[in-house]
């Protein structure tokens, strides 16, 4: 018996969905101009009434019902749109008035420093590790502490880095900056 109530309402909702289905669509497309949402709210409508298995004790209260409800989703999605439209406007404003400049100085700044460390690598041992330290932020008496050297002799491997190095680099603006920045 179940089953066959199951098939009737089935076959009711099916007849109710083709008669009003289009007209709701052309409805909500009036209110939000987009075609693929007007559907969608129209769609969820349906689900909705098939999911809760709301009756109605007649067809003005259907009509009511649905057109109604058709046009507070769709209210529902302007709304919507608008706080999305605003906050991406805002976020997009925001990325480039802050984080463009930003981004391009990482970017270029760890540009800068890729080419560094690899032309650190060509540098002699004693000048590496030198160098390696005194990118770690290291002091050359923390550095000559650490290598068991003189504070002398760190400040000369430095000074021999930083010529090797910006032969090696040419005098480019940025890497220059940066070497003058990281060995002072």
């Amino acid at each position: 018996m179940d089953d066959l109530r199951n098939i009737y309402r089935e076959h009711q909702y099916k007849i109710l969905f083709k008669e009003f289905y289009p007209s709701l669509v052309q409805f909500a497309f009036q209110h939000i101009s987009n075609h693929e949402a007007a559907e969608d709210i129209v769609q969820e409508i349906f689900v909705y009434l098939w999911e809760k298995q709301i009756k109605f004790d007649h067809e003005l209260a259907l009509r009511t019902y649905l057109y109604r409800s058709t046009q507070n989703r769709c209210f529902t999605y302007l709304r919507d749109r608008k706080i999305q439209q605003r906050h991406e406007k805002q976020i997009t404003s925001n990325w480039q008035e802050e984080e463009e400049p930003t981004v391009i100085n990482n970017l270029i700044q760890e540009e800068v420093y890729r080419q560094l460390l690899a032309s650190i690598d060509h540098l002699p041992p004693q000048c590496r590790k030198i160098c390696l330290l005194t990118l770690e932020g290291k002091k050359p008496s923390e550095i000559a502490k650490q290598l068991d050297l003189a504070v002398d002799t760190v400040k000369k491997q430095k000074q021999i880095a930083l010529k090797r190095l910006q032969d090696e680099l040419g005098t480019l603006t940025t890497c220059s900056l940066f070497l003058h920045l990281w060995l002072s």
